[in-house]
């Protein structure tokens, strides 16, 4: 699969700007805990990371379709990468108050959306329009990409406590500008595609997403699962910072997740050519629930870490033909747009589990907390479950073809 060259240089892009933003999922809360002592605040300046894409997502996709995958690629890494430097750069200087620090992180997050719609557009351009295929190239990516996820929280870890959170966040902004050369030198795919009259204007994906009566129900699963994956991870660093008192056991339990998403990317790949997407979607979830309902019962250190590596493998089974679905059902002129507006839908989750999982902690404690996120999580599983029944239900029966007598 990687034997692809322009798969192969997005990796890598994709590899060291992950790097740098896992370690910003351990440095910004701890950062925020650190210099404020508030776990509600927290949960704020996750937030607003996460409200621009509800708020700019759907004309987004409309930007990344004229200006086409590649381009929106390399304009996303180089716009975040000075505003994320000015976050330390503003603490060193005594300028960053609070208010400052949530406008930056939501100026941050306007890019999550076109970004992410951009991404999961241009798959299909390196490797072809089949669904399996696109499945498992996003399965392979993900191999790839998680391995961020056990390298950078660690690093944060392990750099926290000897140059401080705010510095961490400075390796962060510089892998963004290193991630916008390599795609604007090594990848070619990925150009604007001429739109059809009907094909234009702001609401075309959400059209075609209310349209698709799979791709609506896909919808409401992310939405729920997205609620709980906001609640999961912002609770990490506030659990390590609370209960343990230490920020390598916020990288250590981020590391476990990604280690266990590299095995299940592994699996996914496996999997993508001996079963269906949509089964192989419901069993990656089933995974994914069960391990949260483990921590409503107790949070002792070793628990956590294999509840998370155990969620982890889940995440690419589930997450990989989901993805391949919404990107190939849709049409190649307008997916952006398509994608940009299920992110942004969907997205909705995140600012609600991330702002509530700070409340949550203050006021339920870190168990009504994992409570909430496995309710989540089971009914987004039990929401796709209910879309593969209603499928096979509806699809036409095939009939047996007679040999002529």
């Amino acid at each position: 699969m990687l034997q692809n060259r322009t798969l192969s240089a997005v990796v890598v892009a994709r590899f060291i700007s992950l790097t740098g933003t896992n370690m910003t999922v351990v440095a910004l809360p701890w950062f925020v805990l650190a210099t404020t002592g508030s776990t509600s605040k927290m949960g704020l300046v996750l937030a607003c990371q996460t409200l621009p894409a509800l708020a700019l997502g759907i004309p987004a996709g409309g930007i990344v379709a004229r200006l086409g995958p590649r381009r929106a690629l390399v304009l996303g890494d180089t716009l975040r990468a000075p505003l994320l430097a000015a976050v330390p750069i503003l603490h060193s200087a005594g300028m960053l108050s609070f208010p400052v620090l949530l406008v930056l992180v939501a100026a941050i997050g306007v890019f999550s959306v076109p970004y992410a719609a951009a991404a999961n557009a241009l798959l299909p351009d390196m490797v072809g329009e089949d669904e399996v295929e696109v499945s498992r190239a996003t399965a392979a990516l993900q191999v790839a990409i998680q391995t961020t996820g056990v390298i950078g929280p660690v690093f944060a870890g392990l750099l926290i406590p000897l140059i401080g959170a705010q510095r961490v966040l400075f390796f962060d902004g510089a892998s963004y500008a290193v991630s916008a050369l390599i795609v604007a030198t090594l990848v070619r795919v990925g150009q604007a595609r001429p739109r059809a009259a009907n094909e234009r204007g702001v609401l075309v994906g959400l059209r075609r997403i209310r349209e698709d009566s799979l791709l609506g129900s896909i919808v409401f699963v992310a939405l729920a699962a997205h609620v709980a994956l906001a609640v999961l991870f912002a609770s990490l660093p506030a659990l390590s910072f609370e209960r343990f008192h230490d920020a390598r056991t916020a990288g250590i339990l981020f590391a476990a997740d990604a280690i266990g998403s590299v095995l299940g990317g592994f699996a996914a790949l496996a999997l993508a050519r001996r079963m269906k997407p949509l089964l192989l979607g419901v069993a990656g979830f089933v995974i994914m629930t069960a391990p949260l309902w483990l921590l409503t019962i107790a949070t002792p250190r070793p628990l956590a870490i294999v509840a998370l590596f155990l969620f982890g493998i889940g995440g690419p089974l589930g997450v990989a033909p989901i993805s391949a679905i919404l990107t190939t059902r849709s049409p190649s002129a307008i997916r952006p747009q398509v994608v940009s507006a299920f992110l942004a839908i969907t997205s909705a989750g995140t600012p609600l589990g991330a702002a509530g999982a700070g409340y949550a902690i203050a006021h339920a404690g870190f168990r009504g907390t994992y409570v909430g996120a496995a309710v989540a999580m089971t009914v987004a599983t039990s929401l796709l479950a209910l879309s593969v029944r209603r499928l096979r239900a509806t699809a036409p029966e095939t009939v047996p073809a007679t040999s002529p007598s």
